[in-house]
């Protein structure tokens, strides 16, 4: 289970996205959708642990694989 609690991102002062928060289970599969410029890709990062927020927090299990 990966789960996102209250995840925020801003930039040189920007609010990109705040409050993010939701819950992957083992056999789910989800989509993420928005517009160019919402923050799709810099939310996989965090997810996937290459970038950090700027607020919240990501759990997720060790033998987790995020592709």
């Amino acid at each position: 289970m990966i789960s996102v609690d209250g995840v925020a991102v801003e930039f040189s002062g920007e609010t990109l996205f705040s409050d993010v928060s939701f819950v992957i289970n083992e056999q789910d599969k989800i989509a993420l959708m928005g517009k160019n410029g919402a923050g799709k890709s810099t939310l996989m990062k965090i997810i996937a642990g290459i970038q950090n927020p700027t607020r919240g927090n990501i759990r997720c299990p060790k033998d987790a694989v995020i592709a």
